[in-house]
């Protein structure tokens, strides 16, 4: 049942030999395995144990850890030092070892009391402070699933705080046993330890790093079988040769490099390529080195069989499904797992995403919805994207997709999960930018997945029963509250350097900074501005009462040129980006109806100008009496609309009257007093 481990370094035989002499004496204890971490006389054997030896010049406990858990054969492993006597008896450790294996548990320390010897006897005993180092029953699995001990732990002392705390955050229990049973003999400390050489670093570690998972179990010694703690994450991508898929490709695996969790491994399946035309692993390593990267293939084409394949062959404890053509933001995995421990119990999560499509440059965002079944039902195609799918390996070791199916295996997948009662969440945060292009899946088969999820769900829909469907119309339909939605400015950075065509505004107060006089130039009104090559004119951001005077690039630049040239403006606040698409395009309709006016008062308005150039120009100085915060700006989002400038609201007819003749000094009668109807008339509303 279970497996006890004993790391050391040029330790006392006769010290390791009266430890594990009390190990044999619990039947739940089926095996002993001691470490030999570089001692200097190696120990061969010792009669009830499996000795492993390594060769290492220093001496790291965490890393000695670690090995004892790679070979131990049990799921409940006892971690002792070898000054340790456990005089438990056996019913009380192999309850505690229950409690591990029902998963009520994750670890339980043993508090240890310290005792001297004298002659012969032992004396003078102790209660050690708690959470004290030297000994803890834990489960393999779970340590294993976070990557063992930290390796960054050199000597004796935070190794097992570090692992309790990452547990906690991981969502695991940690208990404290204690029993005047459980013993440590008092002995000179080590060198190391008089030196307090290593106490600082260890203390800092444990402060400042707040992350679960680690990635380098074996750092020091020889130890050969580095295979068992696996990456926390696989990254599965099924690809196939098509029109520019290596750049895409290496877009998608610059995200993966990226992340701010890289414990994880990268499975390609080359899915039915020709033999001439599939990726080479050595070419892909060499651009990607610190990228785990394993490429395999297909002879015939199939996603849900290439998606089996990489979840046989994945070491992963979690699979994050991945297309080869999108990109993750770099803290998808890392808030991806927090979700997952944050919801005891959650099989997987998934996350809105942004759609970039290459052939008109538009950004679409998707907030996608709870994942549940009568959302598929209801909504299908914009519930989940599928390659936001992060899910326990075990699950899709269970529930595999259906190699029946050419198209729509993830949909049918997806049903299936949720009528097996699995718990897949929703991060509530952005995770990933889907392509769009002419090659891909869902632009040449996406009458063929309609066809296909509108079969999948009539079949389902048939065999589940009206009751079924009935209960699910009934319950609430309430949408996630989606945080973290990247700015323009990030977007920028997680798209491809060739996409889209974006434009830079500036507000009124950084073009000044930047020596601009937009509205009242020497050279005359709305006066173009030039910095770092860039030109600006006039122009209007928003619509109604959102409409903002900005100075625009007349340019418009790529991604990658757009974010290259922000580097300009680092010193400014009021920096925007807007895609030429987003200013073709408007959703949101204003009107001069939406111009509202209090009772009893008149707004200074001017007429429509065609452009905000035009408007600007039509402005007399004079104005400046009256303060650049009056001067605002309504945009009726229709072309042949134009803009009109408004001048604040007036109750008074001195300043209503002041404000129109200084507005209309440069001009004939380009500004008028209007009520909320857009009609003239004076304060007695004729």
């Amino acid at each position: 049942m279970i497996s006890a481990i004993i790391p050391f370094r040029d330790w006392s035989l006769t010290r390791l030999e009266t430890c594990v002499a009390f190990l044999r004496q619990l039947p739940s204890i089926s095996e002993i395995v001691l470490v030999d971490f570089g001692s200097v006389e190696p120990i061969s054997e010792l009669p009830g144990c499996r000795v492993v030896s390594v060769r290492s010049d220093r001496w790291c406990l965490s890393e000695a850890n670690n090995i004892g858990i790679a070979e131990a054969k049990n799921d409940v492993i006892l971690k002792l030092d070898a000054d340790m006597h456990i005089l438990l008896d056996n019913d009380t450790l192999e309850g505690l070892a229950q409690t591990i294996l029902s998963g009520e548990v994750a670890c339980h320390v043993l508090q240890t009391t310290d005792f001297d010897t004298i002659n012969g006897q032992r004396a003078r005993k102790r209660l050690r402070p708690n959470w004290s180092e030297g000994i803890s029953l834990f489960s393999r699995p779970v340590v294993v699933e976070i990557g063992g001990f930290d390796s960054r732990y050199f000597d004796y002392g935070g190794e097992d705080n570090d692992l309790c705390q990452r547990l906690r955050r991981y969502g695991k229990r940690v208990s404290a046993f204690w029993s005047e049973k459980v013993l440590h003999e008092r002995h000179p400390p080590s060198d190391s330890r008089i030196q307090g050489r290593f106490t600082d670093s260890h203390k800092k570690t444990l402060l400042a790093d707040a992350s679960i998972f680690r990635t380098r179990p074996f750092r020091y010694s020889d130890y050969e079988n580095t295979t068992v703690f696996g990456p926390a994450i696989t990254v599965a991508i099924s690809t196939t040769a098509r029109p520019n898929r290596n750049a895409h490709l290496t877009h998608c695996l610059n995200g993966l490099a990226a992340q701010s969790v890289q414990d994880f491994e990268v499975l390609i399946c080359d899915n039915g390529s020709p033999a001439a035309s599939r990726l080479s692993q050595a070419s892909l390593r060499k651009s990607f080195p610190t990228l785990d990267i394993q490429v395999f293939s297909l002879d015939e084409p199939s996603i849900p069989k290439a998606r089996n394949l990489i979840t046989d062959r994945a070491r992963g404890f979690y699979i994050a499904v991945h297309d080869d053509d999108d990109f993750s933001v770099p803290t998808r995995f890392e808030e991806q797992l927090e979700c997952i421990a944050a919801n005891s119990g959650a099989h997987g999560c998934h996350s809105s995403w942004i759609e970039f499509d290459e052939t008109n440059g538009r950004l679409t965002s998707y907030l996608g919805q709870t994942r549940r079944i009568d959302k598929l039902f209801r909504k299908p195609g914009k519930v989940t994207l599928h390659s936001s799918g992060f899910y326990r390996r075990d699950v899709l070791e269970r529930i595999r997709y259906d190699e029946t199916l050419t198209l729509g295996a993830d949909y049918d997948l997806n049903i299936r999960m949720l009528l097996s009662g699995l718990d897949i969440q929703h991060t509530r945060k952005f995770h990933c930018m889907r392509r769009l292009h002419s090659s891909s899946v869902s632009s040449n088969g996406s009458t063929t997945q309609r066809v296909v999820s509108d079969r999948t769900n009539r079949a389902y829909k048939y065999f589940l029963g009206e009751p079924f469907l009935a209960a699910i119309r009934d319950e609430d339909a309430e949408s996630p509250w989606i945080t973290g939605f990247p700015t323009m400015h990030e977007m920028l950075a997680y798209l491809p350097s060739d996409f889209g065509a974006f434009r830079i505004d500036l507000d009124l107060e950084s073009a000044l900074t930047l020596g601009f006089d937009p509205i009242f130039g020497l050279e005359g009104h709305g006066k173009t501005g030039a910095f770092e090559g860039l030109d600006f004119m006039p122009a209007f951001q928003g619509y109604g009462h959102n409409t903002k005077f900005v100075m625009r690039t007349t340019q418009a630049l790529t991604a990658g040129a757009c974010l290259q040239k922000l580097k300009s403006f680092l010193g400014l606040r009021g920096v925007d980006v807007v895609s030429d698409i987003e200013l073709a395009n408007h959703t949101k309709l204003q009107s001069l109806e939406d111009i509202t006016v209090g009772r009893g008062q008149r707004r200074v308005m001017s007429r429509r100008f065609e452009t905000m150039a035009e408007a600007l120009a039509a402005l007399p100085s004079g104005l400046l009496t009256l303060g650049l915060g009056q001067i605002q700006f309504f945009a009726v989002n229709h072309p042949e609309a134009g803009v009109h400038v408004l001048l604040g609201t007036f109750d008074n007819v001195a300043d209503l009257e002041y404000a129109l003749r200084v507005a209309n000094s440069g001009s004939v009668g380009d500004f008028m007093a209007v009520t909320n109807r857009g009609k003239r008339g004076g304060f007695n509303g004729t």
